[in-house]
């Protein structure tokens, strides 16, 4: 009988382990689980390119605007950026760069929203090209290429630094200057499954 009720015991405290261990390893899972931020470029213009305006002030001016749109959908998680690379180039290839701008870094908190606007004075760009294509009622293609290295911050730590990347997105401006809101799809390196099981099984040994 005294082995018995030892065996039963053992088993009793076993499933306790296995419940406890359980629970610990989903609370650090859903503790360390990220969702990457959401990005998106609008108020793209070009004014030299707005064939309703012909002054002479219109053509000479060779800027390029934008906004640049971060969310950070988390609601228990902030992000804290690095300074953020833009590259501007004309056509779908990296052959014309025509511009690059630097956001400085800066910290974004839980579910929060950051609109950063920015404009750089292009270099090389063909203007009488583009200028006769929109004229003619065709489009303008540009590329954006977008460059950064983040970092979570739960609870009171950062995690590591990942890359975070937009590659060869295209943005196409008509007669008025202008690009309509164009989503683009972010990529990075996060927390990998075999990366979070080994994170768990340190904490339980």
């Amino acid at each position: 009988m005294s082995d018995y009720g030892s065996d039963n015991t053992c088993c009793f405290h076993f499933t306790k382990f296995i419940l406890t261990a359980g629970l610990t390893a989903l609370f650090i899972w859903l503790s360390l689980r990220t969702t990457k931020p959401s990005c998106s470029l609008e108020n793209f213009y070009l004014p030299a390119l707005n064939i309703s305006d012909n002054s002479n002030t219109t053509r000479s001016n060779h800027t390029l605007s934008f906004q640049l749109n971060l969310n950070n959908k988390m609601k228990d998680k902030g992000v804290r950026y690095d300074d953020i690379k833009l590259s501007f180039f004309y056509g779908t290839n990296s052959s014309f760069p025509i511009g690059n701008y630097t956001v400085p870094g800066f910290y974004q908190g839980h579910d929060k929203k950051a609109q950063k606007k920015g404009m750089l004075e292009t270099q090389k760009m063909p203007w009488d090209a583009a200028l006769k294509m929109v004229s003619n009622g065709s489009i303008v293609v540009f590329r954006v290429d977008v460059a950064t290295r983040l970092s979570y911050k739960v609870l009171f730590w950062y995690t590591k630094r990942h890359n975070f990347t937009v590659e060869n997105k295209t943005m196409t401006v008509d007669g008025s200057g202008k690009s309509s809101a164009q989503q683009l799809h972010c990529y990075f390196m996060a927390f990998g499954f075999p990366l979070i099981v080994l994170f768990i099984l340190i904490l339980l040994l």
